[in-house]
């Protein structure tokens, strides 16, 4: 065992997985150190004037990784930089993680045994020359870089930036084609999460906390028990899309839309499939669920034989289920006055809609004919929510008689 020799490089306590592999931690300003602003390997005027050690890291960047210029890459950092700059400031309290950061080392790492107050621990030594490459998380690289280019902005200090203590896993003293593959396995073989998976777990969602939030608060009766159960029991958090096996009446997908008509208007429907960091002015987050809870009350007590149903109604499908939130959002206390109904209004209003899967009463509406003759519910909420919002609401439209009488046939446009 040996005493920390600074002389020999930035020492990290460590935790090796493997003679190539390790885990440890380290403040950002350090990691930016070794690698620089993944801008400059794209930029032909920065290359100019850079030395051959930083040409180096750039030629070996462009080799392993992904373009920034003309990708969502770049979108997507200036989303994350935002992200860590409420993490960094506290305001989204523990809610909040970011991955380690996967940096590859072409040479490898001194390691030694030394003594520490946990007894004998595993040094690296970090060469202060040291270059590198992120083999994973270069978009959390780059949204550092943005906030430590622009920290007043983002309500930071340069310090608050280079100081964050970050995770970084350690491949050295393996070459170039094995980085790249590293690179490819990190990068393609993960699984992303449906989106209902994701809705589910984004807490700091507003329109996803209150949809949540009403899988617990609503009651419904359970067409097998009879009983009231939370409507939690009858709305999968975790498929894209129900089978027609499945007991379920909705995804959780298809009840945030709901939510985000309801809160919006048919304003909301192009906002179903983004995050809702806001609620509209004269609306807060407990208002909001309160109404809206009691509008799916009645909704559900009303139509609970077509939700089911739903494999042979067109109720529960997201894009009608969206536009019955658009028509609920004119009962909310927050919507314009002067389009404005009471619950019972929009009860009544809906009462006598055919909400059968027949193409006498949705086609061109929610749905249309195949060529083999069967109905399809064809389109999703921006494709045919505000048809839909004015065939339950609009007196005047042709589609409002279809889908209560079936005396309109209607072409989809």
């Amino acid at each position: 065992m040996t005493e920390i020799d600074r002389g020999r490089g930035d020492p990290l306590r460590i935790l090796e997985l493997g003679p190539n592999r390790a885990l440890t931690t380290m403040p950002w300003g350090v990691l930016s150190r070794i690698v620089p602003d993944p801008r400059k390997a794209e930029n032909p005027h920065a290359r100019r004037h850079l030395s051959a050690r930083e040409m180096r890291q750039v030629d070996a960047r462009n080799d392993v990784q992904r373009k920034i210029k003309s990708t969502k890459k770049a979108e997507n950092a200036k989303a994350y930089a935002r992200y860590l700059a409420e993490a960094i400031k506290g305001e989204r309290e523990e809610r909040w993680a970011t991955p380690p950061f996967a940096l590859w080392l072409e040479d490898g790492l001194d390691i030694v045994q030394a003594r520490s107050f946990f007894g004998t621990d595993k040094v690296a030594y970090l060469p202060y020359e040291a270059i590198g490459v992120l083999v994973d998380a270069e978009t959390q690289h780059l949204a550092h870089w943005l906030l430590y280019d622009d920290p007043v902005a983002f309500g930071l200090t340069a310090a608050q930036v280079s100081g964050r203590i970050v995770g970084v896993e350690l491949y050295h003293g393996i070459d170039i084609v094995a980085a790249r593959q590293t690179f490819h396995d990190r990068n393609l073989l993960g699984v992303v999460p449906n989106k209902n998976v994701a809705l589910a777990a984004d807490s700091m969602n507003v329109a996803t906390n209150i949809a949540t939030t009403l899988l617990k608060e609503v009651q419904v009766i359970n067409p097998v028990s009879g009983t009231l159960v939370p409507l939690k029991e009858m709305v999968s958090a975790g498929q894209r899309q129900l089978k027609a096996s499945d007991p379920e009446w909705m995804t959780l997908s298809t009840l945030r839309s709901f939510v985000v008509a309801a809160v919006f208007g048919k304003a909301g429907f192009e906002k179903t499939s983004g995050s809702i960091a806001d609620l509209p002015a004269g609306c807060d987050r407990q208002a909001a669920l309160r109404e809206i809870a009691d509008a799916l009350t009645r909704i559900f007590a009303a139509f609970g034989p077509a939700f089911r149903a739903r494999t042979s109604t067109v109720i529960a499908s997201p894009a009608v289920f969206a536009a019955l939130g658009a028509v609920v959002h004119r009962a909310m206390s927050w919507s314009d006055p002067a389009d404005s109904l009471t619950i019972d209004d929009v009860m009544k209003l809906l009462a006598d809609v055919r909400w059968e899967r027949d193409p006498k009463y949705w086609e061109g509406t929610a749905g249309r004919l195949t060529s083999s003759g069967s109905f399809s519910l064809a389109g999703g909420v921006k494709d045919n929510a505000s048809k839909i919002t004015a065939a339950l609401s609009e007196a005047q439209s042709p589609r409002y008689l279809a889908v209560r009488h079936g005396s309109v046939r209607l072409v989809a446009t």
